[in-house]
């Protein structure tokens, strides 16, 4: 496989919410409130599909959880800071690199989240290109940014690993071609991505 597609949060970069609102309150109810009305919510899905900024998220938020505008962009700042790097996923990246393969990025992001790490991280600067939810109004499953993802970069689905940690997604890039791993971060599915490095 020449042609290696990552996605980022919880494949390259750690992806909890959970611990999230634990570090912004240790109120349990509050917490559960938090998860409903911020990372369950439609307007979550919308700030990863660039159909709602941030900044107008915010007191759409701060009406939903009876919090205040600063407390909710706080805690969308310990969001941004708990998108750490999960070493072993960018170990892996490294040595595809190293491999001579090319390597891209397909993820469900808002542009300033995305922002924030690109300027964080080294990392980013291996990929030959990426296609960001936010950016451009369509996000996965949906065919459409897959379709993005192929065109624009001319990339041959039979030449094309995609690794993503959820099955719909890798289920629809299966449906145009490509060879999948449903990412865990375990040591049996490191060897199985390993196992293309090889081949």
């Amino acid at each position: 496989m020449q042609n290696w597609v990552f996605d980022l949060g919880a494949v390259l970069l750690e992806w909890n919410p959970h611990a999230i609102v634990s570090t912004f309150t240790a109120d349990v109810d509050q917490q559960k409130i938090l998860i409903r009305e911020i990372f369950l919510h439609p307007d979550w899905l919308a700030m990863d599909c660039g159909r709602l900024a941030e900044v107008e998220a915010i007191p759409r938020a701060a009406g939903r959880t009876n919090l205040k505008h600063q407390d909710i962009s706080a805690l969308f700042d310990i969001v941004r800071e708990s998108l750490t790097v999960i070493p072993a996923s960018v170990a892996i990246l490294e040595n595809a690199k190293a491999k001579g393969r090319l390597l891209y990025c397909l993820s469900n992001m808002s542009t300033e989240n995305y922002a924030y790490l690109r300027n964080k991280y080294s990392f980013f600067d291996y990929f030959h290109g990426a296609v960001i939810s936010g950016q451009e109004n369509t996000m996965k499953p949906e065919k459409k940014i897959f379709q993005i993802l192929l065109e624009r970069f001319a990339l041959n689905p039979e030449e094309t690993l995609f690794i993503d940690d959820r099955p719909e997604n890798t289920r629809v890039a299966k449906e145009f071609g490509m060879s999948a791993i449903t990412f865990s971060d375990n040591s049996e599915c490191y060897a199985k991505i390993s196992n293309y490095l090889s081949s």
